[in-house]
């Protein structure tokens, strides 16, 4: 998978080395911006940042007071992308401003992965519109610990153990993630105090049962079902005797025409 990373210099802070070391679980970032003012002392505290990791800084004014042109500027330039860069395959944006809700959804109706990076205050609205999104907190923190603006963890058991009933009590816990992040694209084990998800689930929910598979695959269990059945082992069925070939009859031998004649012509018929 192939990125377009977009930073917005005021709306995060200068903390680069966690966010890399995260994003390059999900690709490459071939292209790299970072949209700021440069002439302010903030903006400054960026560029030794852009130089370790070859971010394009893209000069951004403000040409009236009291106007943002930021969040205009990054819009343009991730439209741009959008359109132009066929090859990119999603968007990470390293930003907390709602006002780029509209921009997310844009790639998103375009097939494209949003992955957004920011604070726990983010607007909902924009986390929403993300494919998956991390908060920053939680790449910072070396210890963890459930965050007070966790999303709450009884809205999550009641979704996961809704989805393990409806599967017939039973669902692989790589598939029970999955559908959590298509319904919380917010939502990290690591908000909660875990670094795994194995230990979230185990430690978390009383009402599962853990239970291992094949390849170091994990199944999700409601206690309350009875343990699968181990099928039965069809019996093999027995391949048919092969038929004996039928000896071959000998062949008659053609009789003489002239014998045929003796026969055929009474003795008392001759002549002589």
């Amino acid at each position: 998978m192939k990125y377009a990373m977009l930073i917005d210099s005021e709306n995060a802070k200068p903390q680069l080395d966690e966010i890399f070391q995260e994003i390059s679980k999900y690709g490459e970032t071939p292209i790299r911006y970072l949209i700021g003012d440069f002439t302010t002392f903030q903006a400054k505290n960026w560029v030794p940042l852009c130089q370790k990791y070859a971010i394009s800084c893209i000069q951004t004014m403000n040409f009236t007071s009291g106007k943002n042109s930021l969040d205009i500027s990054l819009v343009i330039e991730g439209m741009k992308i959008l359109y132009e860069k066929s090859y990119i395959d999603g968007l990470i944006l390293v930003a907390s401003d709602s006002d780029y809700t509209p921009l997310c959804r844009e790639w998103r109706n375009m097939g494209k992965d949003v992955i957004g990076i920011g604070k726990m205050n983010s607007p909902e609205s924009y986390r929403a519109s993300c494919t998956k999104f991390i908060y920053i907190e939680n790449l910072l923190t070396k210890t963890f610990e459930t965050k007070e603006s966790s999303l709450p963890l009884d809205k999550i058991k009641k979704f996961v153990l809704e989805l393990i009933d409806s599967n017939n009590g039973r669902c692989q816990m790589s598939l029970v993630c999955e559908s959590l992040l298509k319904a919380f694209p917010d939502f990290d084990v690591r908000s909660y105090g875990y670094s795994k998800s194995i230990d979230f689930f185990k430690n978390e929910f009383s009402e599962l049962r853990l239970e291992e598979g094949i390849k170091n695959t994990y199944f999700l269990i409601i206690n309350d079902y009875p343990k699968p059945i181990k099928p039965v082992k069809p019996i093999p069925k027995k391949e048919p005797k092969p038929k004996k070939a039928k000896k071959a009859e000998p062949k008659k031998k053609k009789a003489n025409n002239l014998e045929v004649l003796r026969e055929e012509i009474d003795d008392d018929d001759l002549p002589f």
